[in-house]
């Protein structure tokens, strides 16, 4: 899935002349870096001005420093922490992903559902969903 990644930093670095990547080709970069535990990599994927929401965040989180903040936390709590996409729908610049997150060390699976879009070759919006267990926000 690297490959991925070449590809889509390669459309990136060529600049506004080169057609920008699928959106199913950025979302499908991102979840391959998130497996790598390559920060630097999904905050790139990212607009300078995402909004990223989740069921556990208290309000937004905004650009790369956003993105930077949830994956750090994620991979410090969950050292472990995989993602297994079960499905994918795209459809023009937005794309819908069910996939789950697994910790063998701590034996759980958590279903999510994250809902993309995507303009110019760059995550824009990022609207995670899944059971919280009632916990409180995180800042």
């Amino acid at each position: 899935m690297r490959w991925i990644v070449i590809a889509v930093a390669a459309v990136l670095v060529a600049g506004p002349a080169a057609a920008a990547p699928s959106a199913r080709v950025v979302v499908e970069a991102k979840f391959a870096a998130v497996n790598r535990h390559a920060i630097p990599d999904i905050a790139a994927l990212y607009a300078p001005d995402a909004v990223i929401t989740a069921s556990d965040f208290c309000q937004p989180r905004i650009g790369r420093a956003g993105v930077e903040q949830t994956y750090g936390a994620i991979f410090k709590a969950i050292p472990d922490a995989t993602v297994e996409v079960q499905e994918v729908i795209a459809e023009g610049d937005r794309v819908a992903v069910r996939f789950v997150v697994r910790s063998r060390a701590a034996g759980f699976a958590i279903p999510i559902q994250d809902f993309f879009t995507v303009k110019d070759g760059l995550i824009v919006r990022d609207e995670g969903r899944f059971d919280n267990g009632g916990r409180p926000c995180t800042p």
